[in-house]
């Protein structure tokens, strides 16, 4: 086995056994971020000008830190590391209380997802939070990830996102976990970035 190969399958078995890593409130994840903060290793997710997808080792509180780019993340490392990352984030989603936002007539306009959780963002890459909303708001989702711990969830058809720009625009500058003001679609074909809720981010 190649040196490389040798700190990607220590890399994998931190993921599957945190306890593993020497530091009880360090974990290695996979994080949504935007493409300002430029990690060593990252990649853009479908579609995306501003929003990546990166490795990173996970602290207490906000600490975070991106993982360096000698573990060489070929496409089949990827998504092992996805994977391992989701596989830690379910009981996140399972614990979500997200606010349920209603019209004056009691008709369910969005859902405002916000917690301490940096790992909050990721949560769309989990195949099962599609099925998680999809019961409200049907099979395709409108989702815009204005910071790490902050989601909003829209009906694709008449929702009220353009009235939400701003709110979220300003979620995004304040946030100290700002990830990007791009809009996603979200179907059973996955995730993809289909415009920007900022006109001034073109």
């Amino acid at each position: 086995m190649s040196h490389r190969a040798l700190i990607f399958s220590l890399l994998l078995l931190t993921i599957a056994s945190p306890s593993l890593s020497g530091a009880e409130h360090e974990q290695i994840t996979v994080l949504l971020g935007g493409s300002y903060e430029r990690p060593p290793v990252y990649r853009y997710l479908p579609g995306s000008k501003r929003t990546i997808l990166y490795p990173a080792l996970l602290g207490k509180n906000t600490f975070s830190k991106p993982l360096d780019h000698h573990l060489g993340m070929s496409a089949k490392a990827w998504d092992r590391l996805i994977k391992n990352s989701q596989e830690d984030s379910l009981l996140l989603l399972a614990t979500l209380n997200p606010e349920i936002i209603r019209d004056s007539r009691g008709i369910i306009q969005m859902a405002v997802i916000s917690t301490d959780d940096m790992r909050t963002a990721s949560l769309v890459l989990l195949p099962s939070f599609l099925g998680h909303f999809s019961a409200i708001f049907g099979p395709e989702l409108i989702v815009a990830i204005p910071a790490r711990n902050k989601i909003y969830v829209f009906p694709k058809l008449a929702n009220e996102l353009p009235k939400m720009a701003e709110t979220m625009r300003e979620d995004y500058l304040i946030s100290p976990m700002p990830v990007s003001t791009e809009i996603f679609e979200l179907s059973k074909k996955g995730l993809r970035a289909i415009g920007n809720y900022d006109p001034n981010d073109t």
